[in-house]
């Protein structure tokens, strides 16, 4: 990315003859999109510390897209937060496992939860204990873009949400003209946005789990195939009527339109193809019977299961 320099003069303090440049390099602006596998991942490192580790660590895997946004995809946990020759050589063997499995995930950065102790909000800040682990992982990333830090608030027992901020570093430097080499004086982090983004299988997995009360049965469990195509059908007529109250209110006068919610309507209706009627009902149709025969040869293939079983216990 192209970098913009600003120059500050600034005058010593001891003597006003001496000129010099504090140059901050700030990089573009970027945006990150979190996958909620990676808070999952993120917390279960963090239920499962040692009882005096204070936080947890590790890095984050993903890609960066065309426009220059982070899509934080995966992660690995690092056992520590201390920058010894463990860490690196079990960071060399974890990241170069990981790029076999899967060569489109690189590491963009790396994540840290606040401390049991600490207060609620801390993950919008950024300590002193992470400039040196932000350092190691920058100079792992170089420069082909932005590292990513990841500050996770894991005290969820004192929060009602998860607290989630994400931060980018540029350098800090001094000159004493402007062909004088840069004297670095430190990292100045910046916050830039973070969304939590998901496939639709993950989204019906998350909603599954927030809204999952568990009870003395062991909590609720997911329903047949056909239950969960029942209560798509559903969802997705509520979602039509919705649709049509609120054109119904803008044609008569009662809502102000907004350019934006209509331009998301208009591409949702694109995409759903021209087809009749009659050729639309044959295709569910063929769909259904697809589905009602997948769950016959389940429930058949569980029927041999179980009768092979109980012979064997015989």
């Amino acid at each position: 990315h192209e970098a913009v320099h600003r120059d500050v003069r600034a005058m010593a303090a001891d003597n006003h003859t001496m000129d010099g440049f504090m140059q901050i390099l700030t990089p573009q602006a970027t945006s990150c999109s979190l996958h909620p596998v990676v808070m999952f991942e993120v917390l279960d490192h963090y239920t499962r510390r040692n009882v005096e580790d204070g936080r947890v660590v590790g890095a984050l895997l993903g890609s960066v897209n065309t426009d220059g946004s982070v899509a934080l995809k995966n992660s690995f946990a690092m056992p520590h937060d201390i920058v010894d020759q463990d860490f690196l050589g079990f960071f060399n063997t974890m990241s170069e496992l990981h790029h076999r499995v899967n060569p489109r995930e690189t590491v963009v950065g790396w994540y840290t939860t606040t401390k049991s102790t600490d207060a609620v909000g801390k993950q919008e800040e950024v300590g002193e204990e992470d400039v040196h682990l932000h350092a190691f992982f920058e100079e792992k990333i170089g420069d082909r873009y932005p590292c990513v830090l990841l500050r996770v608030d894991a005290n969820i027992h004192s929060s009602t949400t998860i607290g989630v901020s994400a931060f980018t570093s540029s350098s800090m430097g001094l000159k004493s003209d402007k062909n004088a080499p840069e004297l670095v004086l430190g990292k100045c982090f910046q916050r830039v946005q973070c969304a939590i983004r998901a496939y639709e299988a993950e989204r019906i997995g998350v909603d599954f789990i927030t809204q999952n009360t568990i009870g003395q049965g062991g909590g609720e469990v997911l329903g047949t195939d056909l239950e969960k195509l029942e209560s798509s059908i559903l969802k997705l007529n509520m979602m039509i009527e919705s649709t049509i109250s609120h054109v119904d209110a803008i044609i008569d006068g009662s809502l102000k339109p907004d350019t934006k919610v209509g331009r998301s309507l208009a591409e949702a209706i694109a995409a759903v193809p021209d087809v009749s009627p009659a050729e639309f009902q044959v295709s569910l149709d063929k769909g259904l019977q697809d589905l009602l025969m997948v769950h016959y040869l389940g429930a058949i293939t569980q029927a041999q299961i179980s009768f092979w079983q109980k012979l064997q216990s015989l």
